[in-house]
């Protein structure tokens, strides 16, 4: 029996690739100077550009998908008769978790077919790993309920490590303090953070420099990936010649393909141009 495998846009997978995988996805919205464009990348805002803008100086904001977006959508897939399972964008980062699932219960009232709406606790790359690995199962032949289980269970196996190259976007988040921002930038302090089991973004390292930063994602692969699947994904905010220093890395320690994703303007309004950040599977996300 099939079903109908659908995500967001914060997956960071580009449409091309979520088309070959056949996954419906709904676009979050960006909004560049009070301008608001659908999360495509590169469909309204070329992505040097989009990051270059933001190296101006440029004001950036996100927004959800609202319930309305939502029952406009899971209400259009549903006239094709089958199921759905929506992997959505991180609830510890997004309100649109909430949404789909305000509108699953109300149409699971009312609809011949079932609606599984699933948490990923994950974004960007890692929620784009996410969804690829639940579409193989799906691939494997495994049933509706079979793949909402698993999608359950694996999320906790997608690690998430990341640097950014400027404090002051995550300042402006109020993920740091201006102050912290403004003397971390005058010191070159780089963070290194990762995505905790209920899906927050939590500081663990400092390192000085941005070479020591992309050599400390390296170091955490090195000590988390268990081998579990052999995807591995980075996502870059217009910083690909790191993107590759990390890639090489990884390919000569494990002899691993690294796939790229372009880093989704969702995640990078609020990350800034400069963010690296690499996904894999370990066995959970606990950081002793």
């Amino acid at each position: 029996m099939s079903f109908i495998l659908a995500t967001d846009s914060a997956c960071d997978l580009p449409k091309e690739m979520l088309a070959e995988m056949n996954i419906e996805s709904r676009d979050l919205t960006y909004i560049i100077d009070g301008v608001e464009y659908d999360d495509d990348v590169s469909d309204k805002v070329e992505f040097h550009e989009f990051y270059d803008k933001m190296r101006n100086g440029a004001k950036t904001n996100t927004s959800m998908i609202n319930e309305d977006a939502a029952r406009s959508f899971m209400t259009e897939l549903l006239q094709r008769g089958e199921d759905i399972l929506y992997l959505s964008f991180d609830s510890a980062l997004s309100g649109t978790y909430a949404n789909f699932k305000r509108v699953a219960e109300e149409l699971n009232a009312t609809a011949k077919n079932k609606i599984c709406v699933v948490d990923s606790l994950c974004a960007a790359g890692g929620q784009g790993l996410f969804v690829t690995l639940v579409n193989e199962k799906r691939l494997s032949g495994a049933s509706f309920d079979e793949t909402c289980e698993y999608a359950e269970n694996i999320k906790q196996h997608i690690m998430h490590y990341f640097t950014v190259d400027d404090l002051k976007y995550l300042a402006r988040g109020g993920r740091l303090s201006k102050g912290t921002a403004i003397v971390g930038n005058l010191i070159n302090i780089k963070p290194v953070l990762h995505v905790d089991p209920i899906g927050r973004l939590v500081p663990f390292k400092k390192v000085f420099g941005r070479k020591k930063s992309v050599k400390a994602l390296f170091e955490r692969m090195v000590e988390r990936y268990n081998g579990e699947s052999k995807l591995v994904y980075i996502s870059h905010g217009d910083c690909y010649d790191d993107a590759k220093l990390l890639a090489d890395m990884i390919k000569e320690q494990f002899g691993l393909d690294v796939k790229f994703l372009p880093l989704d303007y969702v995640i990078g309004s609020h990350s800034g141009p400069g963010t690296l950040a690499l996904f894999f599977t370990g066995d959970d996300r606990t950081e002793k």
